[in-house]
Order: C-alpha cells, then structure tokens, then sequence
C-alpha cells in the first residue's frame, strides 16, 4: 500500500514540476525595430553596474530598470547600428552581447529575478541565475530530456492516471493523507532543484 501511495504521490510531484517550464511562454521580453533578424541584443544585468552608458549612446534600444539598477534591452535595434555599437564599447563590463535571436527569449526569462521561496522568519528575497547563459542551456537540455522521458513513458503514464481515476473514496483519502505527510520533505524540491541546476544567486540587495 505504501509504494502504491509513493507512486502517486511521485506522478503528482511530477506534474509540479512542470510548473516552472509553464511559466515561461517562449516570448521575449523585448520588442523588435523591424522584422525579427538572426541575432539580437541581450544584456547580462547579472554585470551590469548600472552606470546608464548604453542609455545614454541608444536611449531607444536600451532602458533602465530603476527598481533593479540594471540595463536592459527595451527595443531589439531601436536605435541606428553606429549608436548602438557606441553603446556596446561604452559598457564598463562587457555585459551586452550579441546572441542568437532564437535564444534570446529564454535568456531574457531567466534573466528577470523571480520570488525565493521563504523558509520561516528568513523572508524570501530575489534570486536569479549567476550564469544565465550556462542556464539557459542547461535548462533547454533538462527540457529535452523531460520530453524524452515524456514520449518513452507515455503508455505507462496513462495507465497510472487511469488507474488513479478509478481508485475508491478510501483509496483518495488514504492518498491525501501520504501527500500530506511528505509534503513537509518534498514542497521545496521542485524549485530547489532548478536553483540548483542553475546556480541561483541570493539577490537579496535588489
């Protein structure tokens, strides 16, 4: 009864974890000056010191965020190329970069800092990856692998949803009951594991 309570419970954690993949829409964050060209504008705000160079040299390419201190990318080629290749030599850290535009809209997502989870009195904060291009990355290998994992157990899938659609009321209950137990060791994983894999920082200055 206890691993067939586990199984169930592991099938709903797993849908959890897709939480994090649905919260990003494959958009980016900025617009585009024109039709979409194969590379694009991305700023690393991780190094960025918020000095307003680029803003300055390009003010309708690059903004500020002020509530972060950082630059970013506001309208991909809003400004003519001599500007904009000013504003890249004008930058103190190197932190604007040519990347693929293909890329560019996960490197935006993970770019922007997102909640942490609280633990107690210790508060949450912001976080975001160190790395986000070693992120974006891994992130779009674990994606791979979970769609591969998705489409090998498909079958079996199914039939453990089945199988859970026909469970009795004592079945539901008895199942409740063990989600509720692990919760306490298993309602950080999900996030704890993408921080993880993709080296979050605790921002808790911005």
């Amino acid at each position: 009864m206890r691993d067939d309570l586990r199984r169930r419970y592991d099938l709903s954690n797993d849908r959890k974890k897709e939480g994090f993949e649905s919260n990003f829409s494959g958009l980016g964050s900025s617009s585009w000056n024109g039709p979409v060209g194969p590379h694009a504008l991305f700023v690393d705000e991780n190094k960025c010191i918020g000095c307003r160079e680029c803003v300055h040299y390009a003010s309708k390419t690059f903004t500020m965020d002020d509530a972060l201190g950082t630059a970013r990318v506001r309208v991909q080629f809003g400004d003519d190329e001599k500007s904009i290749e000013v504003a890249m030599e004008s930058c103190p850290t190197d932190c604007i970069h040519w990347v693929e535009s293909g890329e560019l809209p996960l490197l935006e997502f993970l770019a922007r800092p997102r909640p942490k989870e609280a633990h107690g009195i210790f508060g949450g904060g912001w976080e975001r990856p160190r790395d986000v291009f070693a992120a974006a990355k891994l992130y779009q290998k674990q994606l791979k692998q979970r769609r591969e994992q998705q489409s090998h157990g498909h079958g079996n899938r199914n039939g453990a949803v089945d199988e859970a659609e026909a469970e009795t009321p004592a079945q539901a209950e008895a199942r409740r009951d063990a989600g509720l137990k692990l919760r306490m060791g298993g309602i950080l994983l999900v996030w704890s594991r993408f921080r993880e894999m993709f080296g979050f920082g605790n921002n808790s200055g911005e």
